[in-house]
């Protein structure tokens, strides 16, 4: 086990460089809690490094993280030390530092999707990723300019979601969805869209699709909605509201359709 108080030690030099990059596309990702290290530990394999704080040292949270370990990955710091590398003022002593999970490197739209177009708020892709998990989703596709899926903002705000989804990142929706529309089992798309668009409450949904839901102020691409087989609403008051916060509006076009086909679940 590594024990570390000094700033100026070269091995924490090197979990400041990784800290400022954690989560991006090729960089480490950096789970944060007992929570969500411990679904790490169960559904994932692989890590670089388990950090806590020197504090923490007994508590049966940590404790029972570090069986198993090895030793020379067990990185114990000073309390000064690991509040410069936790993402959270109010941290639970403890993280896990781990790569990126392998996702298959040919993307299909042939099981329940989500496709985010430009979703920029980590806090909005947390939440949507969770309503996923929650809804039946199998995988979330994610166009350029999307949040890093594996930010720390957003594996807080998804609370354990990324390991039960197949998640793609930085891909070429419009590219997608052009190379699958010949495809015999492609499901329906359906995007949001206040125009020229039908009301969800009143529309009869797939009991699988491929859903669009799109960047917060512009909504999904033009190019994007040319290509949905139907674009649908969410009635509401607009004299009040212009809009629905986009994660808002993915739950309740979700669980809309779970709802239309709970019985033959």
């Amino acid at each position: 086990m590594k024990v570390i108080a000094s700033r100026a030690n070269p091995f924490y030099r090197t979990l400041l460089r990784q800290f400022r990059v954690a989560g991006k596309p090729g960089e480490l990702i950096w789970l944060e809690g007992p929570h969500l290290c411990q679904m790490w530990q169960t559904h994932q394999m692989g890590m670089a490094w388990l950090i806590f704080e020197s504090s923490r040292l007994g508590d049966p949270a940590i404790e029972a993280l570090r069986v198993g370990v090895d030793l020379e990955q067990q990185i114990c710091l000073s309390h000064d030390l690991f509040d410069s590398i936790s993402s959270v003022q109010s941290h639970q002593g403890v993280l896990m530092v781990v790569p990126a999970p392998e996702v298959p490197s040919l993307v299909r739209l042939n099981c329940a999707t989500v496709l985010l177009d430009r979703i920029q708020d980590p806090g909005n892709v947390g939440t949507i990723l969770r309503t996923c998990a929650a809804a039946g989703t199998t995988q979330v596709i994610c166009s350029p300019g999307t949040a890093a899926v594996w930010s720390p903002k957003v594996l807080r705000s998804a609370q354990g979601a990324h390991f039960v989804l197949q998640i793609h990142e930085t891909i070429d929706l419009s590219a997608l969805l052009a190379k699958e529309s010949g495809s015999q089992d492609r499901l329906p798309v359906l995007a949001t869209a206040l125009d020229a668009s039908a009301s969800l409450f009143e529309t009869t949904l797939p009991k699988q699709a491929v859903w669009v839901f799109g960047h917060e102020g512009q909504g999904v691409a033009p190019e994007l909605l040319a290509m949905a087989d139907q674009r649908i609403r969410i009635d509401h008051a607009q004299a009040a509201i212009e809009s629905l916060n986009v994660a808002s509006a993915a739950a309740i076009c979700l669980f809309e359709q779970q709802r239309q086909h709970r019985q033959s679940q």
